[in-house]
């Protein structure tokens, strides 16, 4: 079958779905499940099969199209800022992709080098490689959205993490709390770290010292949070506080509390980074370090299609965009003293 002749339909009858399912799996829309897209676009690969709005595009080099890359779209963080990158692309004329790498390096550069990878006009990325070198290689105008990593030779968009985590243990601090305890993440990129760093030097400017036993490292997830909740709380000598260094660690911490037996804001106090759904709802609400999550998507994504126009006033001058954060201070945390 030569090139020429392959159409949509064809796609979809090698595919065994319907024309639409294509249709939406080339456009990044909803209601198609990541086996049946994957399996499309392998096919489309196979088959050199170029889509006709884009054969046209590639005339000028140009697809108005983006494709906004994530570890995960489970997480309400990162569907706000895909729902940011949306609303700014689309008031530019840009139809957006969504691909998740599952917190999966090779998934990542399966994308860059497959067909989608190569037609987007531009990337917003929150990635998974660590290496500065991964991303010097991305040849198409990219900009990093919260993991950013220096020397990676593209713009990034990220908040003030170190900030956020000082300002919640600080808190705790000027309510009495001495013996508290952070949950985290890896520290491969400069959230996890700042955050850990923030901690850090709140203890050591108010005269504690950090306790090896109080920090527990895992890998971001509900799970994690829920574990070492139940296991510092258990300990011959709990924590009075916890920090919960993301919103999904922050939901498993809340769920172990609650099935302990324990108080919020009584037995344990508890700030979180990021809100979420249970924090809002739980009584007490829970105090949370809140970060401008959709302005990350809209600042990113005008910022790369600035880039993609050619419309910065330095093309070599990285720009590195670090948006404030606030405490939202509710009725997790206990006055000791």
């Amino acid at each position: 079958m030569e090139d020429k002749e392959i159409t949509i339909k064809d796609i979809a009858r090698l595919a065994n779905v319907s024309v639409a399912t294509v249709s939406r799996a080339i456009n990044g829309r909803d209601r198609v499940s990541e086996a049946t897209r994957k399996k499309i676009l392998k096919i489309i690969e196979e088959v050199n099969f170029v889509p006709n709005a884009m054969a046209a595009s590639m005339v000028n080099k140009r697809t108005h199209m983006l494709a906004v890359v994530v570890p995960e779209i489970q997480n309400p963080f990162y569907t706000a800022v895909i729902g940011g990158t949306v609303e700014a692309a689309k008031k530019e004329g840009y139809s957006t992709l969504v691909v998740s790498t599952y917190e999966d390096e090779a998934e990542e550069e399966e994308f860059f080098e497959g067909f989608l990878g190569r037609n987007v006009d531009g990337i917003i990325l929150i990635g998974t490689h660590k290496e500065a070198n991964f991303y010097r290689n991305i040849r198409k105008p990219a900009i990093l959205v919260d993991r950013y990593i220096n020397d990676c030779g593209h713009d990034g968009v990220i908040i003030d993490n170190f900030r956020g985590a000082y300002e919640a243990v600080k808190h705790f601090v000027e309510f009495g709390h001495e013996r508290i305890a952070i949950i985290d993440g890896s520290h491969d990129f400069n959230d996890g770290k700042d955050r850990y760093w923030g901690y850090h030097q709140a203890l050591h400017e108010s005269g504690i010292k950090p306790a090896p036993e109080y920090h527990k490292q895992g890998k971001w997830l509900e799970e994690d949070g829920y574990r070492f909740a139940t296991e510092l709380m258990r300990s011959e000598q709990p924590p009075t506080a916890i920090f919960a260094a993301n919103n999904v660690i922050c939901t498993g911490v809340i769920k172990a509390i609650r099935d302990l037996n324990l108080v919020i804001g009584e037995d344990i106090s508890l700030i979180g980074f990021d809100d979420n759904e249970l924090a809002q709802f739980v009584q007490p609400r829970v105090t949370i370090v809140s970060r401008p999550t959709r302005e990350m998507g809209v600042s990113a994504t005008e910022i790369l299609i600035q880039k993609i126009k050619g419309r910065t006033s330095d093309p070599s001058k990285l720009k590195k965009v670090v948006l404030d954060v606030e405490l939202i201070k509710r009725g997790s945390v206990k006055k000791l003293k």
